[in-house]
């Protein structure tokens, strides 16, 4: 599995040690999302605007939903080395998620026999 330094509030490509993933997020167009898992956990993050010269930036930064915990993590891992992999599933609205919980009748069988062949 690849691994990176946390060693600032963005990711830098250079400090990821995989090709494959570098390339990935190289080939993004600015402000384009990428969801990787950081340490385990699914994080989004979007890829930086390029410069006012055009080139683009070689690094991404967390998305809104997802600084707090990467503030965090920066503070209390700064310099250490993380793995870090593609997370190709999709990502899950959190707001979505959690009224998803509440809505039973959303994964009843009566909805399941309903809609679940349309």
């Amino acid at each position: 599995m690849a691994q990176m330094i946390i060693s600032d509030h963005t990711i830098w490509l250079k400090h990821i040690d995989s090709e494959h993933i570098v390339g990935r997020i190289a080939g993004l167009k600015q402000n384009a999302a990428i969801a990787l898992r950081v340490d385990g956990r699914p994080v989004l993050f979007r890829k930086m605007r390029d410069g006012g010269d055009g080139r683009p930036t070689p690094g991404i930064r967390p998305d809104e939903a997802f600084k707090d915990y990467w503030n965090r993590l920066y503070r209390e891992r700064r310099g250490e080395a993380v793995e870090i992999e593609l997370d190709d599933t999709p990502p899950t609205d959190p707001y979505l998620a959690a009224v998803s919980e509440l809505m039973t009748e959303w994964t009843s069988k009566a909805d399941a026999d309903a809609y679940d062949d349309l």
